[in-house]
């Protein structure tokens, strides 16, 4: 641009500026008095005399150059301040007007003057051009980074209200967080309620495994730490694994660096959590706006989080009961029930309840821990591990839940397999007695304090579960005990009579045969050919009371038919069966219980009783099954019949094993009445009426 006379009252200007200054702020406050009256006319002067100063040194230089650099340094805070693009091109204008009011006064001439007009325009032409270019440009990038910042936040607040899944609501939360930056990542970390701590719940943007397994494992203390999130809170990095333990490491630097942040989240000054945002992007750092932006989101979406981790933590708490509630149910019962073991129960449930690999169960044998079961994978390289010299005999001595982050460096090498990384070890106990050693392996992320709380609940019932386990084999022991002596009772009240009088029988026949009384010999032998019978009829009674044949066949009123059958051959009883109701099948293990309280009530009729005549009635009712056995014996007084009289303690033995009720009515002279009921639902009923 032509700068001659330009040039010239640039340099009488600078030595008299504040004569332009004084012009320039008073014709702003009279045309601009929104922006400008309440500052006062000093401070117009000082804010003039700045924009005169760059305007005079373009006069002199003849280029654009120092106004740039001072539109670039006052462009933002007009922005900030509201002030449009028509109030700045007014106020451009407004400087041309008093350098027009310098320029008459300086110029006498009337050519020199019309020169200086002429040159001025063309220096204001390409002011107002510039001007309006940048300012235009920064305006319309402020509106869309306005408009990113609305999207985002409208974006955030449908994430949240419309996701009914607290895990959905953290996950996409941290997608629109992540989003806002370039090739973004994002972690939250939610305040755990009982320890305090930080733990991550939802993350985005991170690509490979091994990372979003070190993420897991990522914890933030709430303390004890210089990095601080950008409100100036200090949190550490710790970690539950080894990769979680380099991202330990790494984040803090990164955070210090400005390539990650950290985030606080609050809602009416109670902590929610932190967001940890980063970015891949080579070199980036956060700026003013973006920093802005994402503290406006979590202030906008700062209830539902916190109402999404209420939700997630009570959501845990019902999963981790209704998982405890199950798992006591199916360990707690039978070990010949279609679970299978209760050891294998143990282990398949531990490692499903806290999402783990791999589980073990070491019981106490001797003065070694016996690896007795295992579920998934890796295995017990040894099956016993004395407890003075291993790491596990060791952690079985302290009795404390010990948590493993890096398996391969803290377990000795020939105790462990190469494919174990984390582990959770929990003890055993039974009061103050120790039993042995419960584990669970590679789990994504490690294991923490609630893994920790949840396995030492389980572990509980677990042990109930191991005492249940070791009652119920004593009880079968005690049973085939009981079994063993009836079998000794029946054997020597029966057959061991019969082949006594056989033995007796035989002897007398020989001594008539040897004296010549044939007759008397004939006779002896049919009656030993009599007692012979009697006795195989009596040892084929005798087993199939061991296991009827008919029960898993035909039944529990099959077995009973049978029954009587050779009952009516072998004693002459008369016997009767009555079914009443819709006729089905029980579990095995009650319709084995029902026919050998059958079977004693028989032998009490057929032996004690003296009854020529016994009724069996089964009764199919609804939701319950009555078994009935009457006899008109001689009946006796129950007040003074012993306990376990007449066989008695074995009935009511068995009747406590099937939860049944169990009712006598004899009277003596009038017979007896034998009455179980079992029900359908286990648990209804129990005990004597």
């Amino acid at each position: 641009m032509k700068n001659e006379k330009l040039k010239e009252i640039g340099e009488y200007l600078l030595e008299n500026l504040d004569l332009a200054a004084t012009r320039f702020a008073e014709l702003m406050i009279e045309h601009q008095p929104r922006w400008y009256a309440g500052l006062g006319l000093d401070e117009c002067k000082r804010i003039a005399a700045y924009g005169v100063s760059m305007s005079l040194e373009c006069f002199i230089r003849g280029d654009l150059e120092p106004l740039g650099n001072y539109f670039n340094s006052c462009a933002e805070i007009k922005l900030d301040r509201g002030v449009g693009i028509r109030d700045v091109v007014e106020g451009t204008l407004l400087g041309k007007q008093a350098f027009i009011a310098a320029g008459t006064e300086f110029y006498t001439e009337q050519a020199d003057l019309l020169e200086f007009l002429a040159e001025l325009e063309d220096y204001y032409v390409q002011v107002l051009t510039l001007t309006t270019d940048r300012y235009s440009g920064m305006l319309l990038s402020r509106l869309n980074a306005e408009h990113v910042r609305n999207k985002l936040l409208l974006e955030a607040s449908r994430t949240v209200t419309s996701a009914l899944d607290p895990d959905e609501v953290l996950s996409r939360l941290a997608e629109v967080l992540a989003g806002t930056v370039g090739e973004g990542c994002c972690t939250i970390f939610l305040v755990n309620p009982d320890t305090g701590g930080l733990a991550p719940c939802a993350g985005f943007g991170y690509g490979s495994k091994e990372c979003q397994s070190a993420l897991q494992g990522l914890r933030l203390c709430p303390s004890g730490s210089t990095l601080s999130s950008v409100d100036g809170k200090s949190y550490g990095f710790c970690s539950s694994n080894k990769a979680s333990s380099t991202f330990a490491d790494i984040l803090p630097e990164a955070v210090r660096s400005g390539s990650a942040s950290l985030f606080h989240i609050t809602n009416s000054d109670r902590m929610v959590g932190v967001a940890l945002v980063s970015s891949e992007k080579p070199g980036f750092t956060f700026d003013a706006a973006t920093t802005e932006l994402i503290g406006g989101i979590l202030n906008t979406v700062a209830v539902a989080i916190e109402s999404a981790a209420a939700a997630r933590q009570t959501k845990r708490q019902l999963m981790e009961s209704e998982s405890l509630r199950r798992v006591a149910n199916v360990l707690l019962q039978s070990p010949e029930g279609k679970n299978g073991s209760v050891l294998s129960l143990i282990t398949d449930e531990a490692r499903t309840i806290v999402n783990g690999m791999g589980s073990v169960l070491m019981l106490l044998e001797g003065d070694s821990l016996h690896c007795v079961c295992c579920s998934g994978a890796p295995k017990c390289p040894m099956e016993f591990y004395p407890v003075d010299s291993t790491y596990y005999g060791s952690a079985f001595q302290a009795g404390e839940t010990i948590i493993v982050r890096d398996a391969q460096s803290e377990v000795p090498e020939g105790e462990r397999s190469e494919k174990l990384r984390t582990l959770i070890v929990v003890p055993l106990l039974e009061g103050d007695k120790k039993l042995g050693l419960l584990m669970v392996s590679n789990k994504s992320g490690g294991f923490d304090r609630d893994d920790k709380r949840i396995m030492e609940m389980f572990a509980a019932q677990a042990v109930l579960a191991l005492r249940n386990s070791r009652m119920f084999e004593q009880s079968e022991k005690l049973v085939v005990q009981g079994e063993r002596q009836r079998l000794a009772r029946e054997l020597h009240d029966s057959v061991t009579q019969a082949l006594y009088a056989i033995t007796f029988c035989s002897d007398a026949a020989v001594r008539s045969l040897e004296s010549g009384k044939r007759d008397a010999a004939i006779e002896q032998l049919k009656a030993l050919q009599g007692m012979a019978q009697q006795g195989m009829r009596d040892m084929r009674s005798l087993i199939f009371d061991l296991h009827p044949p008919e029960l898993e066949s035909e039944g529990l009123v099959g077995a009973i038919q049978a029954r009587l059958n050779s009952v009516e051959i072998r004693s002459g009883l008369g016997a009767d069966l009555f079914v009443e109701g819709d006729e089905r099948r029980l579990p095995l293990r009650v319709e084995e219980e029902l026919f050998r309280i059958a079977i004693e009530a028989l032998n009490n009729s057929t032996k004690h009783s003296k009854a020529e005549s016994v009724t069996v009635n089964v009764d199919f009712a609804e939701g319950k099954t009555v078994v009935q056995i009457i006899d008109d014996g001689q009946g006796f007084d129950i007040a003074t019949l012993p306990t376990g009289g007449m066989g008695l303690r074995g009935i009511r033995e068995r009747v406590e094993r099937i939860n049944a009720h169990l009712d006598i009515d004899s009277e003596p002279g009038k017979g007896t009445v034998l009455t179980v009921k079992v029900f359908d639902v286990e648990g209804t009923g129990g005990g004597d009426e």
